[in-house]
């Protein structure tokens, strides 16, 4: 990846935040609602006791998926709950009792209680804006290719603080670096915007933001995914198309905003991304 100091905003020069371990200890409770299957589970990680949403039923590359999608959200300073690797034994998540499995899980969010979508789309994006998240987001879904997200995927808790929630579709094996894909947050704020000054800002604060990650570090394989099938070297796999994807988020997100603004150069810190062609 290219590194850049100049006229950057920096966000989190150090490498992708950990993947944390856990073990499942005890059955987990099935929580509906999701487009796959979850379980909330109590858990042990280290000396701490935490608990987790677990996933037993991704595809290796649905994993990984959830976890680097978290791991780069944190790079954008958004509210994704900590990526888990959670050792489970199949019985305490609804199957029949065999080997100890690997899976998915995430912290839970919320202090007291489970966080949940709110189905009004107005208070829902004026909450979002509130957290200062929604540039964010929109950058976010565009640099993993997260065609899916929806409604669903973005929770508050009680506090009404956001998470970001539901990455296993991102990152699918067959889309490419320059390829777009739909970006939900993204086409209900274009909606939003009524003239082509505040189209203009609206891109121009998307390109900032872009423009930052060219000093995120996203190299290196976590050494747990050795313990996946495939996992290493899926991993390594996801985070070639992410450096390979980030020299075009520029462009990608200009056609979504302002389709006749002139190409942006992730490499040229001198680009103003606010101009128009």
């Amino acid at each position: 990846m290219r590194h850049s100091t100049a006229q950057i905003i920096p966000l989190r020069r150090s490498s992708l935040r950990e993947i944390r371990t856990a073990s499942i200890h005890s059955a987990g409770v099935r929580i509906n609602g999701s487009r796959n299957e979850v379980w909330l589970c109590p858990a042990y990680s280290g000396a701490d006791t935490v608990m987790l949403y677990v996933k037993p039923g991704l595809t290796v590359r649905q994993l990984v998926a959830e976890l680097v999608a978290a791991q780069v959200g944190h790079c954008l300073g958004l509210p994704c709950p900590d990526p888990f690797i959670a050792s489970v034994a199949p019985h305490h998540v609804g199957r029949a009792r065999g080997p100890t499995m690997l899976a998915f899980g995430c912290q839970q969010v919320g202090p007291t209680s489970l966080a949940y979508p709110v189905r009004n789309l107005s208070l829902m994006l004026d909450l979002l804006r509130k957290a200062k998240a929604t540039e964010g987001v929109c950058v976010l879904d565009e640099w993993i290719a997260n065609a899916v997200r929806g409604p669903g995927d973005i929770v508050f808790d009680a506090q009404q603080s956001v998470w970001l929630i539901d990455h296993e579709g991102a990152l699918e094996a067959h889309i490419r670096p320059d390829e777009a894909v739909t970006n939900w947050l993204a086409g209900q704020l274009d909606i939003t915007l009524q003239t082509r000054s505040e189209r203009a800002e609206f891109l121009g604060r998307l390109h900032q933001l872009a423009r930052s990650l060219t000093v995120a570090q996203i190299h290196g394989v976590p050494p747990e995914m050795r313990d996946i099938e495939r996992g290493d070297s899926t991993y390594a796999a996801v985070l070639e198309f992410l450096a390979a994807r980030l020299d075009h988020l520029g462009s990608l997100l200009s056609a979504r905003v302002i389709p006749e603004q002139r190409a942006f150069d992730m490499r040229d810190p001198s680009n103003d991304s606010a101009s128009i062609a």
